[in-house]
């Protein structure tokens, strides 16, 4: 019926304001009415918004995906699924997962690294698909950000159009996902691509061009996170929902911070304090507080 995206941008807690900021404008304004029978979170940020809102279920985006995808296309076999800061290669055998690799430790394969250059390059992300299909491109480096964006100020500096240059990112960032996150030996004959960065036609051709294949890009493929989380909700039919409302946008949640020493990585911690209860994100090893 509705769906709601924005980015994280690393406040979590900011973005799930803004939605429930949204939701509470169309309430009002459209004079309708919600009744929350059951509330999901997924992604990197779920178990810390989701104490603070109040979740049912919090689920690895590996499951919510999966759950999405077979409902979308009961033949899918195998996931694509590139994120803004990781990607996943899932492969499926009658909407079960068999196999799930996770890559969140290098950019170079990431919707955030395409949206980077993209900047870069003075092209907004609406036309960047348009300006790169059918263009034939240089290749780059497949390793790295670094490399990747030493070989394409090279290109640009002998001449290279912006929109060859744009075509040479999405087959850097499809050799990079193929080379370090996916088993192409695993690659079944229903490929399903999820995600954002799926609604960059041109990203999905250059993967369709390598694979010789077909790929299944759902309208909803930005949401499949969130629709998995629904789906599963449904099946488990929550008798009474733990959520805490939408007014929670209005309140003031302060945020503290404080730097871990558990390890060398010394993240900086953020936290805050609901109830007698004391919440945290930012560690990069996975901890809980």
């Amino acid at each position: 019926l509705a769906g709601f995206y924005t980015k994280t941008a690393g406040q979590p807690i900011k973005a799930i304001r803004s939605i429930f900021e949204t939701i509470d404008d169309i309430i009002h304004n459209k004079k309708v009415k919600f009744s929350f029978k059951g509330i999901g979170t997924t992604g990197s940020g779920r178990k810390f918004i989701g104490k603070i809102i109040g979740c049912d279920i919090i689920l690895d985006e590996i499951t919510a995906h999966a759950r999405a995808a077979y409902d979308l296309n009961k033949d899918v076999d195998t996931i694509i699924e590139i994120g803004g800061q990781d990607a996943k290669f899932t492969t499926m055998k009658d909407g079960m997962v068999t196999l799930s690799i996770m890559n969140n430790v290098c950019a170079a394969g990431t919707g955030s690294f395409i949206e980077e250059q993209a900047l870069k390059l003075g092209v907004s992300l609406t036309e960047y698909s348009k300006r790169a299909e059918n263009v034939k491109s240089p290749i780059s480096s497949d390793r790295c950000t670094v490399f990747m964006e030493r070989d394409i100020n090279y290109y640009l500096s002998n001449g290279y159009t912006v929109d060859e240059i744009l075509a040479t990112i999405l087959h850097s960032v499809r050799e990079n996902y193929i080379s370090k996150v996916a088993i192409e030996a695993n690659i079944g004959k229903n490929v399903c691509f999820q995600g954002a960065t799926a609604r960059n036609k041109a990203l999905v051709a250059a993967f369709e061009q390598k694979l010789q294949r077909p790929i299944f890009v759902s309208k909803f493929c930005h949401l499949t996170g969130a629709l998995g989380c629904c789906l599963i909700l449904k099946e488990n039919n929550p008798k009474k929902t733990e959520f805490r409302g939408i007014n929670i946008y209005k309140e003031e949640i302060p945020v503290e911070s404080e730097v871990c020493n558990l390890c060398n990585n010394n993240c900086k911690i953020n936290k805050v304090t609901i109830g007698h209860e004391i919440l945290a994100f930012g560690f990069l090893c996975g901890r809980d507080y």
